[in-house]
């Protein structure tokens, strides 16, 4: 079934890589087309709430796109992607997280987005990237109930059970090998950070998966963790919206370049979304003005209306752009154009788009 038609298109690993994915309990969500008894071809999508800035969204990451090279060119695929976007709508998912980009995948809006940034730290920088004052420890099970209270701080976050968690103790976190470091100062746990585990190569340059507690313990612990694994130098990604982290990074020397978001994203359900972010518009903007905010979708179009005035996204993609921003700016046109809509929305936007660390498919 799914199995084989993974092995043959990946690699037999894949469905060992993704325990948090390919399970009974999502197999609902999982769609297949069969031909003559024989799965042929498969999408599936993992489904949760996430918590972005105070307000409850629900977002699904698909992946395990694949068809067997002979089925290939009948539509399955499409079919499969349009199916998928039905059930997520009717699941109330409000967007969707795709890893990677076909061209497939655009014509049904996703696009990368999001402003956030890579941070790198090199080996030679190690010093400045390594608090002797922080233990940096394995993680085991009985840690577990710590590093989720430390995740269900951050402000951008998915909503996960316990099993997303010791799913990741099985040592793959995003298709890689990976380490959980337990991060503690004086005995308290302070941060966690998974981390890229290179199995005995020395001088890679390793990747952070994820994150979350103490920013300065999370910068603290970057050159303790290249040495322990003997790394050429380490790389984290840190969302647009941790200006915090951003600071404590730049503040010790590490080099950042400009990165979108987690995969691409479209938008599946784009009025409710919108819906469900307006208590930080609120906040943002005060509630006169989140009030007289008003989301439409005619056809394909998709439209932010304030005070007479209108930013009109021509598609979901040149929505989902305006919504979580892009670092080429591909959304300052239309806000430029939308008057006092387009300066409202210029004031709420970008929101942060989802980092993908343990729920990555």
């Amino acid at each position: 079934g799914i199995v084989a038609l993974t092995s043959a298109v990946f690699r037999p690993t894949l469905v060992a890589e993704y325990p948090h994915f390919f399970t009974r309990e999502n197999a609902s969500n999982l769609r297949v087309v069969v031909e003559k008894g024989k799965v042929v071809s498969h999408i599936g999508t993992l489904r949760r709430d996430a918590s972005i800035l105070g307000c409850t969204v629900r977002n699904a990451a698909l992946g395990g796109v694949a068809t067997y090279e002979a089925h290939r060119g009948k539509g399955h695929a499409t079919a499969l992607f349009e199916d998928t976007m039905r059930a997520c709508r009717e699941d109330g998912v409000d967007f969707m997280l795709v890893s990677g980009y076909r061209k497939m995948y655009h014509r049904f809006g996703c696009r990368y987005v999001g402003m956030d940034w890579r941070f790198k730290v090199d080996r030679a920088q190690c010093e400045a990237f390594d608090d002797e004052a922080l233990e940096i420890d394995e993680a085991t099970e009985a840690d577990l109930p710590e590093l989720m209270r430390l995740y269900r701080r951050e402000s951008v976050r998915w909503i996960r059970p316990p099993s997303d968690f010791k799913h990741a103790l099985a040592g793959v976190v995003m298709n890689q090998p990976s380490v959980i470091h337990v991060l503690r100062k004086q005995g308290t746990v302070s941060g966690y950070m998974i981390v890229q585990d290179p199995k005995g190569q020395t001088g890679i340059e390793g990747k952070v998966f994820e994150f979350a507690g103490e920013r300065e313990a999370v910068a603290g612990a970057l050159g303790g963790v290249i040495k322990k694994h003997d790394l050429a130098g380490l790389s984290l990604h840190v969302m647009g919206c941790d200006g915090l982290l951003q600071d404590i990074l730049k503040g010790r020397g590490a080099r950042c370049s400009r990165e979108a978001g987690s995969g691409t994203v479209t938008l599946i359900n784009f009025i409710q979304f919108m819906e469900r972010m307006r208590p930080y518009f609120t906040e943002v903007v005060g509630e006169a003005s989140a009030r007289g905010l008003v989301f439409e979708q005619r056809g394909d179009q998709m439209i932010f209306r304030y005070g007479g005035e209108a930013v009109v996204a021509e598609n979901q993609g040149k929505a989902a752009e305006i919504i979580f921003g892009t670092h080429g700016g591909k959304e300052a046109r239309s806000l430029k154009e939308g008057g006092k809509a387009g300066e409202v929305l210029a004031e709420i936007f970008p929101i942060p788009a989802l980092w993908y660390g343990l729920n990555f498919v």
